[in-house]
């Protein structure tokens, strides 16, 4: 019996474990409509309950296109051992070893998931021990941790069920293992230990959406219209996370402006990152003091507070803005600045080649790759040396705009491009898992795990 008979009519669920925002929601949605395409049986989407209606508008849009998609609240629940090792014995689960002190099981106050065949998390993030009443699979991003370790605070390292920990352990124990770069799938199986298989679906941009927005921001009359500078400037996109290299750039700013002869203001964007700086009004503060102390951000903040008046004043930091605010905010700049110590790569090189802006960028694996894949002729800089990254600054005022070669490309690889190598590994997955003739579920055949 083939794989495609034995999972006919199988219930695959979507569930995103955390409630994410931006690129991550872009990447679960157009998951999904890849997945409603083309698989076979009926298909839910989980998202966290206190989440749904944050994401009203875009869940809305996805019924409209999918009217027979099933959407849950998602909400976790914490499992001692001694549960743990029970609904493990229920679903047939065998277990070799039991080591971690917590677990945790998805929840929809119903079935709680059991009544789908496979789970596929849009994110590794899982903070406790999965016990995996059915077969799972990850999407992994990254494994940042391995080469920026200090976004996890250090005594996390040291406790064997943290966080950090838990994330990888999960990969490991995944019956499958989604990515979307080769750096990432060589990180699955050589530094998480990845038991499963693992696929690679293309870095991709949700074309249609970015579009849409790019046309509304050309309509002019955005309110971040009086935010932006009167004169010419570039965008720099990033966030709070160590990882982002913020303080090294703020050094190669200053070189930029005041040894480099740099012209351009610098427009800063992205989740938090008003919070850099130091003048914030106090109304733009309330209930995100938490964020505003966090240690690293203080140190940007005091990164900022110390350059000199010329260079800081060129500055200006709008923190997170709406989708169709950022699309006009990357249509206005001269170019846009990447610089990170490690990551997965960014579509929002790819989002400023789509509106015609070249971009400048750290160079990394993951950013080699999607420079080669889209063709986007980035101008590449060492993330390490503060010269190199302002020189770069300095180039990226007289960089072309991408030929109209590149913008097509990007349409041609959207996620519709991508082939149905998910869909055949999820089928093999649960085929392996179903009782010999039967389709669904078989607790009698699921795989023994070594270590939970």
């Amino acid at each position: 019996m083939t794989a495609q008979a034995t999972t006919a009519g199988a219930r695959l669920a979507v569930l995103l474990p955390h409630a994410y925002l931006g690129g991550t929601i872009r990447l679960l949605l157009n998951l999904v409509r890849h997945l409603a395409a083309r698989w076979p049986g009926p298909l839910v989407l989980a998202v966290p309950a206190d989440h749904l209606e944050v994401i009203a508008g875009d869940l809305a849009a996805l019924r409209r296109d999918l009217p027979d998609l099933e959407i849950r609240g998602l909400r976790w629940r914490q499992v001692e051992p001694d549960e743990a090792r029970r609904l493990a014995t229920e679903a047939g689960l065998d277990v070799g070893r039991w080591i971690s002190d917590r677990y945790q099981v998805p929840g929809d106050g119903g079935a709680d998931f059991q009544d789908c065949d496979f789970w596929l998390f849009v994110s590794d993030r899982l903070e406790y021990t999965l016990v995996p009443l059915r077969p799972y699979g990850v999407f992994v991003t990254d494994h940042l941790q391995r080469y920026v370790p200090e976004i996890f605070d250090a005594p996390a390292y040291a406790d064997p069920d943290s966080a950090p920990w838990n994330f990888l352990r999960n990969v490991r124990n995944a019956d499958l293992v989604v990515v979307t770069s080769r750096d990432t799938a060589a990180d699955a199986l050589g530094y998480a230990g990845a038991l499963g298989p693992v696929v690679r679906l293309p870095t991709t941009l949700d074309v249609d959406h970015f579009e849409r927005l790019a046309a509304a921001a050309d309509t002019g009359g955005d309110p971040v219209d009086p935010l932006l500078p009167a004169t010419p400037f570039f965008a720099w996109v990033t966030n709070p996370s160590p990882h982002k290299n913020q303080l090294r750039m703020l050094r190669a700013i200053d070189r930029y402006c005041r040894e480099l002869g740099g012209l351009l203001e610098i427009v800063v964007t992205g989740m938090w990152t008003d919070l850099f700086d130091p003048d914030l009004p106090a109304e733009r503060l309330v209930g995100r003091e938490p964020q505003w102390h966090t240690p690293h951000v203080c140190q940007v903040r005091e990164a900022v507070a110390a350059l000199e008046p010329e260079v800081r004043q060129r500055l200006r930091f709008l923190g997170a803005v709406s989708d169709q605010a950022y699309a006009r905010v990357l249509r206005s700049a001269r170019f846009l600045a990447h610089n990170v110590i490690a990551d997965n790569g960014t579509f929002s090189v790819v989002e400023a080649a789509l509106l015609g802006r070249p971009a400048v960028s750290s160079d990394y694996p993951q950013m080699r790759e999607i420079d080669q894949v889209f063709g986007l002729g980035l101008r590449f800089f060492d993330p390490f040396d503060e010269l190199a990254t302002a020189e770069a600054l300095l180039a990226g005022e007289s960089l072309p705009p991408p030929p109209d070669s590149v913008g097509r490309r990007i349409r041609d690889l959207s996620w519709r491009a991508w082939d149905d190598s998910l869909v055949t590994a999820i089928e093999g997955v649960i085929a392996a898992d179903a009782p010999r003739g039967e389709p669904g579920p078989g607790p009698a055949n699921r795989a023994r795990i070594a270590c939970l």
